[in-house]
């Protein structure tokens, strides 16, 4: 678990804006200057994660036909290195499950969301 900072770079990567929107109302409540940048796309994700060193990664467990671990796997050179990550589905089997968990992402969840699950699960994920 990462340590409490005074601030965050959180990532947040899905295909539906109306989801990136719920991203943002949950992390808003926080106190600590919370920065949140959100992709629509894979191609968006790469972009943003080369430009800003990401400590929280909130994705979709898929975005366009792109698994999140894969997305994940990809994007963990710019991320920083103890960087939390929150994963969640409207549907999701063990297997996939599996797969996240052997890359040490515990946090995932499935849909529906609402605004104080997810913030309760990334307020989980840094550690306040």
């Amino acid at each position: 678990m990462t340590s409490v900072r005074d601030y965050f770079n959180v990532l947040a990567v899905d295909d539906d804006t109306l989801i990136l929107r719920l991203i943002d109302v949950a992390c808003r409540p926080f106190d600590l200057k919370v920065t949140i940048r959100s992709a629509i796309s894979v191609h968006e994700a790469i972009d943003l994660a080369k430009k800003t060193k990401f400590q929280l990664l909130v994705l979709d467990h898929d975005v366009a036909g792109v698994k999140g671990w894969e997305l994940f796997d990809y994007l963990k050179q710019w991320l920083d290195p103890q960087v939390q990550v929150v994963v969640y589905s409207g549907s999701i089997d063990a297997a996939a499950t599996a797969k996240y968990k052997e890359r040490g992402i515990e946090n995932i969840l499935k849909k529906p969301l609402s605004a104080n699950t997810l913030g309760f699960w990334i307020r989980k994920a840094i550690g306040i």
